[in-house]
């Protein structure tokens, strides 16, 4: 600080932990650090355990929001809302069309992509007027039990079950990346009332900045995001492999079976020709 004026033109700095934005950042990267490991091990291929991990993930969301959200926030319809309610139509629309097939067998295809569409419009407008029909006012983990829940059940309702977790994990990241980026002003705020609470200055020499930390964070993030889709890729490809040899196995195996059954109704043929004789 300069003696006379008190304007700061030196360089001056919090350490990431002793703000409230380095803790969320932190936890967000623990988090991620456990979800991502339970995710890479071979259990996790198991479609009951992928949907566990991949609820767990939505449930340290909320964790996150109830622990470091504070003020109640509001929210109303516009296209955030009906984003959120479509979206949460098409989940019932895909979880609709696993069991439609089943519980009338009887209706074609055709109806049943009918049935389909009717169910996404209908929740989508159901939803969209209940939740954000007028604006609403809740805690932030409220909102974000929402956006998880409706997240967690995208990756639960896709296709192969068995990775269910690893849509989830690029969800997750998706949205840790957007949390860090989307703080950098309050960091900035935040470092502005600290400097003039600790140090009664009356005015500043330059406009105050987040540093390294915050850059490698999102770095991390977004190395986070790449092995995600790397695996979820990898083992899309092997499920997919896996089942091809499946069908090919039983078309094989369904062929070997008709053969067996001509050559054996050839030699009752001969027998019976034989006989005749």
């Amino acid at each position: 600080m300069h003696p006379q004026t008190s304007y700061l033109i030196e360089p001056w700095s919090l350490r990431g932990f002793e703000t409230i934005h380095g803790s969320v950042i932190f936890t967000i990267g623990a988090l991620l650090l456990v979800a991502g490991l339970l995710t890479t091990f071979e259990f996790s291929l198991n479609a009951a355990y992928s949907r566990g991990i991949a609820l767990l993930m939505g449930v340290g969301a909320v964790g996150v929001a109830a622990i470091y959200g504070t003020d109640d926030r509001a929210m109303g319809g516009g296209i955030i809302g009906w984003a959120l309610a479509i979206l949460a139509g098409y989940i019932l629309r895909k979880a609709v069309a696993k069991v439609l097939p089943n519980l009338l067998p009887e209706l074609s295809a055709t109806i049943h992509s009918l049935i389909g569409l009717a169910v996404l419009v209908v929740g989508a407008l159901v939803l969209n007027l209940l939740l954000f029909g007028g604006e609403r006012t809740a805690k932030p983990w409220v909102w974000v039990a929402i956006v998880a829940a409706l997240l967690a059940g995208l990756a639960v309702v896709g296709q192969h079950a068995e990775l269910s977790a690893n849509r989830m994990l690029i969800f997750t990241t998706v949205g840790g990346w957007l949390t860090i980026a989307l703080s950098a002003a309050a960091a900035r705020v935040n470092l502005l009332d600290a400097q003039l609470e600790e140090s009664l200055l009356q005015g500043q020499y330059k406009d105050t900045q987040i540093t390294s930390g915050y850059f490698i964070a999102l770095l991390g993030m977004l190395i986070v995001f790449v092995g995600a889709v790397s695996l979820w890729a990898k083992r899309r490809d092997v499920i997919i492999n896996r089942l091809r040899a499946e069908r090919q196995r039983e078309a094989a195996e369904a062929s070997a079976a008709e053969i067996q059954a001509a050559l054996e109704i050839a030699q009752q043929h001969q027998r019976e020709a034989r006989t005749g004789r």
